[in-house]
Order: structure tokens, then sequence, then C-alpha cells
């Protein structure tokens, strides 16, 4: 096993509420300028779940930690796993959780003890899909009081803006990951596995009564007509490049 990385804050900004039982943190990422989102579940059994975990500051922890028992350190992918390793340290009892298909690569930083089904769904708002085609990456799904649907992905869907600053800006734009909502260039060579599977799918999320909200590991949350978003995402998928 690779050495971890040590709680390191990220420069972040602060917990806010997306709904009943649903929170974000938004945080930098070093190596590119596209960012990262730490998504905060209550679980069924009204625990807590990490997904995409950001090592914050004092603040922001003791504000995630007045929210229940942190029991769940949920992994979205191999490529998202550098903060898991200290959440664990600080929260031992919590379980580390990965798409089977990720164990592999999250194990190499830290221990992991299961994957979704082991999460308590039962009951609560919080629900989660295998992505058909992409079997490295699920969704959540959040149903709120009022029938509002959130959706929670990784990097099989993204939302970045046209452009972004500087040299790794451009970087990220000539691999063809700018311009959201929309399945990037990348996803598409290296997480995507089977695309007409992963279109199907994302037409069938598109249809999910009550959906509200996008909201990926990286780029805007989406508001204005998500399920058109997904609609063309899943058009894009069509095409070669």
């Amino acid at each position: 096993m690779a050495k971890p990385r040590p709680w390191i804050e990220a420069s972040h900004g602060p917990l806010t509420p997306l709904a009943d039982g649903l929170w974000h943190v938004d945080a930098t990422l070093e190596v590119l300028p596209i960012g990262r989102r730490m998504v905060i579940l209550r679980m069924g059994d009204g625990t807590i779940g990490i997904h995409g975990a950001v090592s914050c500051n004092p603040e922001t922890l003791a504000a995630i930690e007045a929210l229940g028992s942190v029991r769940w350190i949920i992994v979205p992918s191999g490529h998202h796993r550098m903060d898991a390793p200290a959440w664990k340290a600080r929260f031992p009892d919590a379980k580390v959780v990965a798409m089977p298909a990720s164990q592999g690569r999250v194990a190499a930083l830290v221990a992991v003890e299961g994957d979704y089904g082991a999460l308590p769904t039962h009951g609560g708002a919080v629900s989660w899909q295998p992505l058909d085609g992409v079997p490295a990456e699920g969704v959540f799904l959040h149903r709120a009081p009022d029938g509002a649907v959130t959706i929670v992905f990784n990097d099989a869907f993204m939302n970045l803006p046209d452009s972004l600053p500087g040299v790794k800006g451009w970087f990220v734009k000539l691999v063809g990951s700018t311009g959201g909502p929309k399945v990037t260039r990348t996803a598409k060579w290296f997480i995507v596995k089977d695309r007409p599977a992963y279109a199907a799918h994302l037409r069938r999320l598109a249809d999910t009564p009550g959906l509200a909200r996008l909201v990926p590991a990286h780029g805007a949350i989406l508001t204005d007509d998500p399920a058109g978003a997904l609609r063309r995402a899943a058009d894009g998928l069509h095409r070669s490049s």
C-alpha cells in the first residue's frame, strides 16, 4: 500500500445545503483548475456519508460532524481517492466503500471495506445505481420531502465552463473537457466502456420524476433543464470523439 496523504487542508468554500439531508463543499484542485466537490449525504439510518472526501478546515469539519455520525467514506472512483485515507484516519469507525471496479486502485491507498451495497439506504432519501457502461462509477439519487430529485455524479458527467484560466486551463480545453454539461472526451476514452449502454442509462435518468438538480464532481451544479442536459450528454456519446 502506498504512503497515504496526511490531512492537508484544501482551499475550499463553506458547507452549503442543497436539500434536506444533502450538502456540498466546493474545493480547488492542485493539479488542474477544474475544482472538486465533496457531497455529504444523510443515509437511511441517519448516519453521514462523505462522497468525494476533501480534507477541510476545522470549522467546516465541525459543521459536518454536527450533522451526525460520519460512518461512510464513499470513494467515487479510483481517481478520487486522494483524501480518503486522511478521513479514515480521522474517523476510524467509518467504512470505506467503492465500486468493485475501482476497489483495486482505491485499496492502494486505503483499505476498502465494501461496495455501495453496504450503504444503509433503505427507508431514507438516498439511493444509488451502478452506471451502465461505466463499471468504475455509480450515481447517487437524493429525493427531498417535496419530491425534488438530485443526482450526484463523479467523472462520468461534468459541467465545466467554455474556458478555464492559464496554461492548465488551455490543456483542459484541448482535451475536450470544457464546454459542458457533457460526457467529456477523456471520460469517453478512459472510463466509459460501453457508450450505448451509458447513453441509454443517461436517458433513463433524464426521465426521473421530479428531477431538479445535477451535481457533478467537477463544474457547476446544474438546475436549468437537467433532464435536457442528460439527454444531450447521451446524444454526445454517439459521436466518435
